[in-house]
């Protein structure tokens, strides 16, 4: 029976308050609240303010990333999510944001990564990650 190393979420969200999706602010407090929400391992996170609206953003975690890129004009914010390791981690990620953005319709893919063998001996990142210093 196989078995896959990680999941990808990838979404496009529509109707979503145009006040939250212009402000790289707001969308990086959403994230940052995501990532502690599935308790996962932040690395580092980078936020860029477009003007005269939009932003974009990822947040590299241990186990992969998140990241969005808005176009507030047509209430639009484009989400991928992917982790390793166990799956519901980039669920209860990936809701948590939809819950925030409140969007009207949702479109979703789930791809499930890297198909192994069950028998194959994998290793996963554990909690030993070396720290980094975010600047």
């Amino acid at each position: 029976m196989a078995k896959t190393l990680g999941v990808h979420i990838v979404a496009d969200l529509y109707g979503c308050d145009p006040e939250i999706l212009k402000s790289a602010t707001k969308m990086a407090d959403i994230f940052e609240g995501a990532v502690k929400f599935a308790k996962l391992n932040k690395l580092s996170s980078h936020y860029h303010q477009f003007h005269p609206f939009g932003a974009t953003g990822v947040v590299v975690i241990s186990e992969s990333h998140l990241s969005f890129h808005t176009w507030p004009e047509h209430g639009y914010a484009a989400i991928d999510v992917y982790t390793c390791g166990p799956h519901e981690a980039a669920f209860k990620a990936f809701d948590y944001i939809v819950k925030k953005l409140k969007p009207q319709r949702v479109e979703k893919q789930v791809h499930y990564r890297g198909i192994v063998d069950e028998e194959e001996n994998v290793c996963f990142a554990k909690e030993n990650v070396a720290e980094f210093e975010i600047i």
